[in-house]
């Protein structure tokens, strides 16, 4: 069935788009059809720029991954996250920690990576609407969308902040996490029976309280030594996701989009896809980007054309790329899908 999923996704948004701009769409296919195969050289080089954008990231909190190696699990991953319609985002995080195993990279480091990764794009989404939206929203010229966005957006990043803060200037938030690992643990260990030894060894294994403790040292390091290098790359991959956008924008002809409207849609709608209940925001994010693009003073037709290129660029693309990647990783070097469970091991 997963075969099928990225399929009947974007089937789903082609109905979506055929129920709400049905009047429009033939009109974009049509002039989708017009545009020549010169012109796909700009968009192959900005879908070029988001991945190695991504994967310059991924290496920035992975000490010790190469470019190359970043690439295939960053874009595997990816295609898991957006192509598997449940739990598409912890497959594709087993798979990172496979493939990180795999290379020889430490736990520690594959747990402190998992963390950075997750952490450090949730205050670039929020944080680039709240600077563009700031004035507009104390000065009560923002739309309702916009300083809704603000109002989340500014507390979410302040607790978050001191959370963070907190959890790495003492060791006390990842010593209670360990306790209720350790506590999960004793209770598998009670339940699992006795004839299942392999699994009964494994759990049997796992000391989540060194590993938690590793982990926050690791992390720790990692902000140190790593953490404005991480800054910029988790930055980088906001302004190619852009470039992305204003290069779809470009190649449909669209007229009278500002850099700046565009890049308040593009921040607005990186919110959307956060928010999300379905892998990459499929449906939602292409109504909502359509929506703001509208507002920014756009037709129907220049804001749909603009968003379908840019969809194909940044969700599309990734899965058929991701797929790729990742079955010749497994062609050739499959190995055990338990190296995941190696993170809490001593």
């Amino acid at each position: 069935m997963r075969v099928f999923v990225a399929s009947l996704l974007t089937l789903v948004v082609v109905c979506t788009l055929g129920i709400f701009q049905r009047e429009v769409l033939l009109d974009t296919w049509n002039r989708l059809g017009e545009i020549s195969m010169l012109a796909s050289i700009p968009l192959i080089i900005a879908t070029l720029l988001m991945m190695v954008a991504r994967a310059m990231f991924l290496v920035s909190c992975s000490p010790g991954l190469r470019l190359r190696q970043a690439i295939v699990a960053d874009q595997s991953a990816l295609a898991a996250g957006y192509g598997i319609l449940l739990g598409g985002g912890a497959v594709g995080t087993g798979m990172r920690i496979h493939m990180f195993a795999k290379w020889g990279i430490s736990h520690s480091t594959i747990g402190s990576s998992i963390i950075a990764t997750g952490v450090f794009p949730s205050f670039t989404t929020w944080g680039l609407p709240c600077i563009l939206l700031v004035a507009p929203v104390l000065a009560g010229s923002a739309r309702p969308e916009q300083t809704l966005t603000v109002a989340v957006g500014v507390p979410l990043i302040f607790v978050s902040a001191v959370f963070w803060w907190a959890a790495l200037r003492t060791s006390t938030v990842f010593l209670y996490v360990g306790r209720i690992m350790s506590s999960i643990r004793s209770v598998l260990l009670r339940r699992i029976p006795i004839r299942f030894k392999t699994f009964r060894a494994t759990v049997e294994g796992l000391q989540p309280l060194t590993f938690s403790v590793e982990m926050r040292n690791e992390l720790v390091q990692l902000i140190k030594q790593r953490g404005l290098w991480i800054l910029l790359a988790s930055s980088g991959t906001l302004s190619a996701g852009f470039i992305c956008l204003w290069t779809s924008a470009a190649i449909f002809k669209v007229d009278g989009l500002t850099f700046h409207e565009a890049l308040v849609a593009f921040s607005l709608v990186r919110v959307v896809v956060a928010l999300s209940p379905v892998p990459g925001g499929i449906g939602l994010a292409e109504l909502g980007l359509i929506t703001l693009l509208e507002n920014a003073g756009l037709s129907v037709l220049e804001a749909t054309g603009a968003t379908l290129i840019y969809r194909f660029m940044t969700w599309f693309i990734p899965i058929l790329v991701g797929t790729t990647c990742w079955w010749f990783y497994i062609r050739k070097d499959a190995g055990t899908p338990s190296d995941a469970v190696g993170l809490l091991r001593a």
